[in-house]
């Protein structure tokens, strides 16, 4: 092997992302303590989608999605159209 070979067989370590703009959370009932934290995403649209997803896989549960601390979307919020 030639040291021309060696360079390109570089390889690059994953990276971990733990940090996203958007959060979709599920919250005990009273609303004061998440239970899980079901997504985090980067895209508002994919964020959105994620949110209706989860709405749809647990009604009934308190789910929010977050931008920060701006809470964007709260199923407990009663949307009228």
């Amino acid at each position: 092997m030639q040291i021309s070979e060696c360079a390109t067989e570089v390889k690059t370590m994953a990276v971990t992302r733990t940090h996203f703009t958007f959060r979709v959370d599920t919250w005990t009932p009273d609303g004061e303590s998440i239970v899980e934290h079901v997504a985090g995403v980067e895209d508002y649209e994919l964020a959105l989608a994620t949110y209706r997803a989860a709405c749809l896989r647990w009604p009934g549960t308190p789910i929010t999605l977050r931008q920060g601390a701006r809470v964007i979307e709260d199923s407990r919020r009663l949307r009228v159209v």
